[in-house]
């Protein structure tokens, strides 16, 4: 198998991104004394706050949907304006404020703890604001480690043991390799300052399969599982999740879809036994922003869900060139809206 080798210039920016949240460290939780065995340290491991796409074609407003197509649609329901979430704005510039950061680091992780310590067991979120969108050039891996690494403090800070896997390469011979944006992704996180005596302990790292599984561990994340041209994911992955069995296992950032190839891999044959697969994964988190696609400007708006909350919509309003606001549309839906409800909310 070949050995990865981590992205030189994504190691320096998470470095830098580390060394100017010092001060963001967070305040520990008072831990039962059957669970005193976790580090104190565990207060002083830095711990992000806790905080897509669409396309007109037809003349309407199309959602880009990461879910089965089982799961999308939803019956509407009113929504007071006043619960909204308010969310940052000018998105479209990059690099992000620390600020912005911050949001949606506390705003994905206040849901995946709060599904966690309400004994979900097949979680999915999904975040995806400029710099965690693997489809725009401004990506950055920092970000998304960062994102990690809070939501991972969070459970540790409760007693768990948390297991961060991250798939190896895939293929074989010379059609071998991983995604690009996983390219090194397990070399930075050994170099990750985790906490004093986290790593090893009541962090550890491993791969997608349930040879990586151990008894000990109470949660599993998986970091952006993603089928390559040839090779699924999923096969895997749900061998994992079998091993995992009642336990807790959390996909960040998943990308299931089948992946065409000349060799009919992910073609029509079990693709059904696929799309089931996913839909077992119950999504405690999302957000992406609702574009103009192809194109990643002009922002008309964004969807969002939060553990225990209905799907919202936003649309952006912009009021001056320095100015522009997000406001919630009045109707919310139970499962993912598809294209002519988030048209209808955008334009309503």
């Amino acid at each position: 198998m070949a050995r990865e080798v981590p992205n030189p210039i994504a190691l320096q920016n998470l470095n830098r991104a580390c060394a100017t949240s010092s001060s963001n460290r967070v305040r520990p939780r008072r831990v039962p004394s059957h669970r005193s065995n976790v580090s104190a340290s565990v207060a002083s491991a830095l711990s992000a706050p806790r905080g897509g796409g669409a396309f007109l074609a037809g003349g309407a407003l199309h959602a880009q949907s990461s879910a089965s197509k089982n799961t999308l649609g939803g019956r509407p329901t009113r929504l007071s304006i006043s619960s909204s979430q308010e969310i940052p704005t000018f998105l479209n510039n990059t690099p992000h404020l620390r600020e912005t950061r911050k949001f949606f680091y506390k705003d994905a992780t206040d849901s995946v703890v709060r599904a966690v310590n309400a004994g979900g067991k097949r979680m999915q979120m999904r975040s995806e604001f400029p710099e965690l969108n693997t489809e725009m050039d401004v990506y950055r891996i920092g970000t998304a480690l960062e994102m990690i690494r809070g939501i991972v403090t969070e459970l540790v800070q409760d007693g768990k043991k948390v297991k961060i896997c991250v798939q190896g390469s895939m293929g074989q011979g010379v059609f071998q390799g991983l995604p690009l944006s996983l390219a090194g992704v397990r070399r930075i996180m050994e170099a990750m300052d985790w906490g004093e005596d986290m790593l090893g302990n009541f962090i550890n790292l491993g791969e997608v399969g349930p040879e990586h599984v151990l008894p000990s561990d109470d949660v599993v994340i998986v970091y952006s599982p993603t089928s390559i041209v040839g090779s699924s994911i999923i096969p895997p992955l749900a061998a994992m999740c079998e091993t995992i069995g009642d336990r807790p296992v959390i996909l960040f950032n998943p990308r299931l879809t089948d992946v065409q190839s000349a060799e009919g891999i992910m073609g029509v044959r079990g693709r059904q036994e696929r799309l089931d697969f996913e839909a077992t994964f119950e999504t405690v988190y999302h957000f992406r922003l609702l574009y103009n696609k192809p194109y990643h400007f002009p922002i008309y708006g964004a969807l969002r869900k939060s553990y225990g909350k209905e799907w919202e919509v936003y649309k952006r309003k912009s009021i001056s060139k320095k100015e522009e606001v997000y406001t919630i549309t009045p109707v919310t839906y139970k499962k993912e809206p598809n294209a002519d409800q988030i048209t209808k909310s955008i334009r309503g």
